[in-house]
């Protein structure tokens, strides 16, 4: 009897996870630039939210769609565009053309899914011309250390491995563009 109420629980926990991403996924953009001035155009999309130290980008090793495996320290000294996403989220879907548009300018973006099959996220890319590598994190861990408690979010990884923006909400062009051409994101 324990064992079925402990499924249960763990059930009930797992719904109520997501529910809370679906809820989020709806929410307002949110920028954080941990090491940005107020003249920063940083602020033309929102107030920083801190100006402390940048924290170091937390370490990843995650398998591709291919099965390959990629991790942070592939990128090293290099920037690096993390988003992470799901076919579900309506936010996510909308922001995929950009995402593709600076892969193709050849900037390192990488997309991470939540906890999607391979099978479902391969038909996404494949209806939505994505091109970019998407990583695979089918047990959440990656999104949990990088405090993704809502999708899309997108972190800019600095080529000194730390974090240099942070973004929750979907990302458009005119909101970040001028934050890479400022910063030197090429």
């Amino acid at each position: 009897m324990p064992k079925v109420r402990l499924k249960s629980a763990s059930a009930l926990i797992v719904s109520l996870a997501l529910c809370l991403f679906l809820v989020a996924c709806n929410s307002p953009i949110e920028v954080e630039a941990p090491d940005a001035t107020a003249e920063s155009s940083a602020t033309a999309v929102s107030e920083p939210v801190s100006t402390a130290e940048p924290d170091p980008a937390p370490a990843f090793a995650l398998a591709t769609l291919d099965g390959q495996e990629v991790s942070l320290s592939d990128y090293k000294g290099e920037w690096v565009i993390l988003n992470f996403w799901a076919t579900w989220c309506p936010p996510c879907v909308s922001e995929m053309p950009y995402l593709q548009t600076l892969s193709d300018r050849g900037l390192n973006v990488l997309g991470v899914n939540m906890a999607e099959t391979a099978e479902e996220v391969k038909l996404f890319t494949a209806q939505h011309g994505i091109k970019f590598p998407i990583l695979m994190d089918p047990d959440v861990n990656t999104v949990l250390d990088y405090q993704a408690r809502q999708l899309p979010r997108t972190v800019i990884i600095a080529p000194d491995g730390t974090i240099a923006l942070r973004i929750a909400g979907p990302i458009e062009g005119e909101q970040l563009d001028p934050w890479l051409d400022e910063n030197g994101v090429q």
